[in-house]
């Protein structure tokens, strides 16, 4: 199982309750990975108020990460879903990493075959929005 981030620079300097945030959430499964590949991984986490945030983690050590919170927006600083999207990319099976990768690509081509003539809008933005996509993908 590959260990994408490193979660000690990750979580360097962070108050240690965020991290232990981050930790819970990653617990309680409210992580969903929708797409891995070359430029990283983008993820769907879901905040304790049923708001899910959408993550994005590019380097190992999470410069290029970013969460749409209003914490991590305010702040740029590391944030719990940042924490919970790195442990669960660790976490996974590469199986499941492959399943991450095609997941969008499959999406498109569920709604090609349903003749959507906006397919590739619509699974371009179901990656980024965590309801449309739980939407389309039923």
């Amino acid at each position: 199982m590959p260990q994408l981030f490193d979660i000690p620079a990750l979580t360097e300097g962070m108050p240690e309750a965020r991290v232990m945030r981050g930790e819970n959430y990653f617990a309680h499964g409210w992580v969903e990975l929708v797409d891995y590949g070359p430029a990283g991984v983008l993820a769907h986490v879901m905040g304790e108020r049923g708001i899910a945030y959408v993550v994005e983690m590019k380097a190992a050590d999470g410069r290029g990460a970013g969460c749409t919170c209003p914490d991590f927006q305010d702040s740029k600083l590391t944030c719990k879903h940042i924490v919970a999207t790195a442990l669960k990319a660790n976490a996974v099976e590469d199986a499941d990493l492959r399943d991450a990768a095609q997941r969008i690509l499959r999406l498109r081509d569920m709604l090609d075959m349903e003749g959507r003539d906006n397919a590739d809008d619509l699974a371009a933005r179901a990656r980024r929005d965590p309801a449309l996509l739980k939407e389309l993908e039923g």
